[in-house]
This record gives structure tokens, C-alpha cells and sequence, in this order.
């Protein structure tokens, strides 16, 4: 190499060098927590934040004033914030500001929200989707390997059955046997399903506001049903919990944690949940804000725990101890997902042969909790009276199974194949159904499409959807249209009955 050619390379180096400084300099601010959690804002020169129209990034809080603080760029290269005589002030790392240099990693308070100041990366887009599709194809793979294997288990069982001849009598331990592994197999598959559902799914549209403390006890009232007698459940929950957010998501949250406490006691041992009220030691070991009340939720096991480096990759999708087990790897990254979609911080904290603890905090509404209690959740009795229930569905086996679970439970079952089949039998048969069974998603007219026209014939049609795929906005939708209830398929026969009987219960009241 010439010397001419050396120099170039060596004014080319320096230049890359100018060009990878550029890039570090460049600076954003993050809305951690907040209206606004999640979204990103790139700061040039200056960057004002305020609840005014004029205002780059736009606080919907009374808190904030209308110009409240802007944050700009030093002639010497360093980002300053600086409060301008805003009513609530600025909070920078916890202290009270009126103008300060910014380094990355600070944590901005501002109102009700709270923001880092943090390095800008122009490859991270492309590297967090490079990350994203590798993801998708990884969890394609794992979910065909894993309902191939399920469905190998089912359908060798039902060989089995079906092959016995009519004449021979088979002893009652192999019939419960094939029938034991049957169940195993779709219990399987359900439970992946909603791991799945859980990590995959984002909340849409507007939060309603949900009862903390009620779903907290709901999930307790599931899990000592469903989990084996040597794991004992103990319960501490303050009344009155409320927060805004998605009622199914928070549901998947407690039980992915409380499923997960309980993998981690394979030989049987104690699990706590409590709900109450955050302190402000709790409150400091996350990037919250200390003015706003937050509930926090505590799941604990004395299971196997967890070492450091299995405790920090915890939250990782895929990452899991549990090997080839259905659904591994899905559930406390869907925890993640969703406490962060709520404007919410978990921890974990865990002693390897001594336990895990996991904390949630999630932001309060406007109503403060009462006394701790866990008051037992009154029980629904059956109705006297058999129903008439119309079940709509276009696969012949859901029609079915589902059918031989009303019968069952005592009520008269007919059916229908379509949307547009149920319109014509519902207003054709007399006395009119007292329930109808509605798949949401079928051919040619869905079951929501179904359900407005059946309104305009009787306003007052009881209607319980059943579902395998669940939207949260179009749930709150027909549920202002008047719908029952929901289920989601894949479902258990109690399932089914309980939501037949709290239909039926709810149009009484």
C-alpha cells in the first residue's frame, strides 16, 4: 500500500469515527411510564414537553402545565433540561430542577409520567425486527412440533378405541387409560394455547377499568380447583383495587404466575398471593412514579428457585428449565408483555431450593382499597327450570361435544350451522330459545354479525358468544349490545355450564 493510499484510509478511519460520535450524540427521550408509555421521541435541538397544544410531547395531565419544561442542546454538545416555572415542577433522578445537564440514563418526572433520557441507536429498528421475525419463526416451529405431538397422542389413543371389535369386552383400567391420555393431550393443548394468546396478544383500543381485588380472587377460586391438593394456596387481598387495562390480559397475568409458581413445586409446597396497596419502598424499587398510587401483586412459591442467570433471562420468550414441556418459555414473557403494556414494573426475586417471588405494581385509579379479606365466592345454583338452548356453530364436532354438555346438564339442545341458519330457526321456534350458544367466527355471516340482526328482531335475545380467538374491543362492543358472557374455546364442560348458568342468572337479576 502507497503512503498516498495509507493516508486515505487513515482520513477514512477518522471519518468513520466523526460519524459513529455523531450517531452516540444523538439523543431521545422515552415515555417509561404514562399516557404516553412506550412511545419515543427523538431530540434534535430543543424538545418542549407540556400539556399544550404547542407542546413537542403532549402530557394529558392536569398535573403538567401547559409549557412545562423543554430540553435542549448545549452549545458545548450536552443536553440541558430545563423547568420553565412550571406549577408541579421537574423532577430529575428524584430531585427538583430548574435547569440541569442531562446524561443518559436519567429518569425525568414529569407530572404523572415518567421519562429516560437515553441513548438514539438508528440500527435498533431494524436489529429489534431482525429479532421479531426470528422470534416468529422459532415460535412457528415450536407450536407445529408441539400440537403434532399432542395431536400424535390423540389420535393413537382414539386408534385404539376404534379399533377394538364390537365384540370384545375390554377391561375398564385400559378404557380409562386411552381416555386419561386423551384428556391429557387436550389439556395440553389448552393450556399452550393460552400462553400463547397471552404473549402474542397487545391491548387495543381504550382500557376499562378493572377490579383488581375481583380478578385476584377469581384467579385464586381457578387455581384451588385445578391445582393438586399438595400445593397450598393461601390468599391476602385488599378490597377495592381498581386499575385501568384489559380484563382478560390481567386474568392471563395471575394465572401464567401462579401456573408458574406452581411447575416450580413439583413435589407439592405453599403459594401466597396478596394485593394490595403499594408502600413507598415498594414504590422506589421501581421506575414509577411515587406521586401516583399503584397496587402491587406478590406471587410466592417455596418451590426450586431460581439461580442468577436463570432469574435475569426469566422473562426471555423461549428461554425456560422446564425442556420440551408444551407452552415452556411463554408465560413470564407474556407476564412481561402485559404488566409493560399496563403502564406497569415487574421483579423477581428468588433463592435457588427456597422459592421466587414476583411483584406487579400497577397504577391505581381514583378508588382506594379497604380491609384485607378473602371472602368466599358465593356459589351459583343451576337453574330448576330445563332450558332450551340454541347452539350455533359450523364445525360438526364443536356442535357435538358442546351439545352432549348441555344435555348433560339437564337442558334441551338445537341446532344451527350458520349465522344465518340461527336467525331463521331462533324466529321460527316457539317458545323462543332461552339461551343462544354463538360462535363468533364462522362463514359467510359472523356470529357479531348474527347477534345485531338477531337484536333487531328481539332487542331483549340472550346471547353467550364462544370464541377461540378473542378481541377486547370487540368484546366491550357486544357487551354494550347486551351479550352475556364469553367463552373461549378450547373450554371444559364446566366451563361451558358455569357460563350457561351465569347467563341465565345475570338475565334474571
Amino acid at each position: 500500500m502507497s503512503r498516498e493510499d495509507s493516508s486515505e484510509v487513515t482520513r477514512q478511519h477518522f471519518f468513520d469515527e466523526q460519524a459513529l460520535a455523531k450517531k452516540q450524540e444523538e439523543a431521545r427521550l422515552v415515555v417509561l411510564a404514562g399516557k404516553l408509555a412506550g412511545d419515543k421521541y427523538a431530540i434534535e435541538d430543543q424538545l418542549s414537553i407540556g400539556r399544550g397544544d404547542s407542546a413537542q410531547v403532549q402530557l394529558d395531565d392536569t398535573l403538567v402545565s401547559r409549557m412545562h419544561s423543554r430540553i435542549f442542546k448545549h452549545e458545548n454538545g450536552a443536553y440541558v433540561i430545563e423547568d420553565l416555572e412550571s406549577r408541579n415542577g421537574t423532577l430529575v433522578n428524584g430531585m427538583a430542577i430548574n435547569k440541569q445537564v442531562l446524561t443518559y440514563g436519567d429518569r425525568i418526572q414529569i407530572g404523572s409520567s415518567l421519562l429516560l433520557f437515553a441513548h438514539h441507536d438508528p440500527m435498533e429498528e431494524q436489529v429489534a425486527q431482525r429479532r421479531r421475525l426470528e422470534a416468529i419463526g422459532r415460535l412457528g416451529t415450536g407450536v407445529a412440533h408441539d400440537f403434532n405431538n399432542l395431536l400424535a397422542s390423540v389420535s393413537a389413543s382414539i386408534d385404539f378405541l376404534n379399533g377394538l371389535p364390537s365384540e370384545t369386552r375390554v377391561g375398564a383400567t385400559e378404557v380409562r387409560e386411552a381416555f386419561a391420555d386423551i384428556r391429557a393431550a387436550a389439556s395440553a393443548a389448552t393450556e399452550m394455547t393460552s400462553r400463547l394468546l397471552g404473549f402474542a396478544r397487545e391491548v387495543q383500543g381504550s382500557h376499562a377499568e378493572v377490579d383488581l381485588s375481583e380478578l385476584c380472587h377469581h384467579a385464586v377460586q381457578l387455581a384451588r380447583r385445578t391445582f393438586h391438593r399438595s400445593i397450598g394456596i393461601e390468599a391476602r387481598i385488599d378490597r377495592g383495587l381498581k386499575v385501568s387495562g384489559d380484563r382478560g390480559q390481567l386474568h392471563q397475568l395471575l394465572m401464567n404466575l401462579m401456573i408458574n409458581a406452581r411447575d416450580a413445586m413439583p413435589d407439592g409446597g405453599k403459594l401466597k398471593i396478596s394485593a394490595k396497596r403499594a408502600d413507598q419502598l415498594e414504590l422506589a424499587k421501581a421506575p414509577l412514579n411515587p406521586l401516583v398510587a399503584h397496587a402491587v401483586v406478590t406471587v410466592e412459591d417455596t418451590g426450586i428457585g431460581m439461580d442468577e442467570d436463570t432469574r435475569e433471562r426469566a422473562f426471555d420468550p423461549f428461554f425456560s428449565t422446564k425442556g420440551d414441556q408444551v407452552g415452556a418459555g411463554l408465560g413470564l414473557a407474556a407476564v412481561y408483555e402485559i404488566a409493560k403494556s399496563h403502564n406497569g414494573h415487574i421483579t423477581v426475586h428468588s433463592v435457588p431450593g427456597r422459592g421466587t417471588e414476583f411483584q406487579v405494581v400497577f397504577p391505581l385509579t381514583a378508588a382506594r382499597p379497604t380491609a384485607p379479606t378473602e371472602p368466599s365466592m358465593p356459589a351459583i345454583k343451576l337453574p330448576r327450570t330445563q332450558l332450551l338452548i340454541l347452539l350455533v356453530d359450523d364445525e360438526d364436532v364443536v356442535r357435538r361435544s358442546a351439545g352432549r354438555v348441555v344435555r348433560q346438564s339437564g337442558h334441551r339442545v338445537i341446532f344451527a350451522r350458520s349465522g344465518a341458519e340461527a336467525l331463521r330457526i331462533y324466529g321460527e321456534t316457539q317458545p323462543r330459545p332461552d339461551l343462544v350458544l354463538m360462535d363468533l367466527n364462522m362463514p359467510g355471516m359472523t356470529g357479531d354479525q348474527a347477534f345485531e340482526q338477531l337484536k333487531e328482531v328481539d332487542p331483549q335475545a340472550p346471547v353467550v358468544f364462544v370464541s377461540g380467538y378473542w378481541d377486547g374491543e370487540l368484546e366491550r362492543k357486544l357487551r354494550g349490545m347486551g351479550a352475556l358472557g364469553f367463552v373461549q374455546k378450547p373450554y371444559e364442560a364446566a366451563t361451558l355450564r358455569d357460563a350457561i348458568v351465569q347467563a341465565m342468572t345475570a338475565q334474571a337479576s
